[in-house]
């Protein structure tokens, strides 16, 4: 996840996941990364039996929920998507990642106020505590407002966010590939 993926390596990854999880068939964070590969390689059936899988593991693990809400957003199934990232919530209910999620499917939804109110939320948890500029980035986009997430995105670079390692197989920047912004940051970051 922190050397393939990045670099756009996917079917590399996928068989270090699996080798993985072969090591430890019973890691709720190996099967939820097992998941992510496969919804970075676009199969977004396989994700979902692999989140499915991850959550049969362990039904507290609110990871797998997050993952699974990016999936369901991916294959268009909002509501489902949304039903996740609120299970996310109801278990980690502090968890600025959790509540950005759910920003963004509200945000696709066509929910703009609860988007915003969503969004107002993680910004008091930033005034609280450190909170990843990435979290912002992709509620902004889903809002249409592709100045200030590139603006949260340039943030993130600077932090270091580790999310920013994805950039460039993460599909919820697939509409921004031929911005020279985005081309900018995989570049910055040395993902070329």
């Amino acid at each position: 996840m922190s050397c393939l993926v990045p670099t756009g390596r996917l079917d590399e990854a996928l068989d270090e996941m699996r080798l993985a999880q072969s090591l430890d068939p019973v890691s709720s964070i190996v099967a939820r990364d097992l998941a992510v590969v496969h919804l970075y390689l676009r199969d977004y059936e396989t994700a979902l039996e692999q989140c499915d899988h991850t959550i049969e593991l362990n039904p507290h693990f609110s990871p797998a929920y997050s993952a699974l809400g990016f999936i369901q957003e991916q294959r268009k199934d909002l509501d489902e998507a949304l039903a996740a990232y609120q299970r996310a919530i109801h278990l980690s209910p502090q968890s600025p990642r959790m509540h950005a999620g759910l920003g963004r499917i509200l945000a696709l939804s066509g929910k703009r106020s609860l988007a915003l109110a969503t969004l107002r939320k993680v910004e008091a948890m930033a005034k609280q505590r450190y909170v990843s500029p990435f979290e912002f980035v992709s509620v902004h986009f889903a809002l249409g407002q592709a100045d200030l997430g590139f603006r949260w995105l340039n943030k993130a670079v600077q932090d270091r966010a580790f999310d920013v390692l994805a950039v460039k197989v993460d599909p919820r920047f697939e509409s921004f590939r031929r911005d020279n912004r985005l081309g900018s940051v995989v570049q910055e970051i040395g993902l070329l």
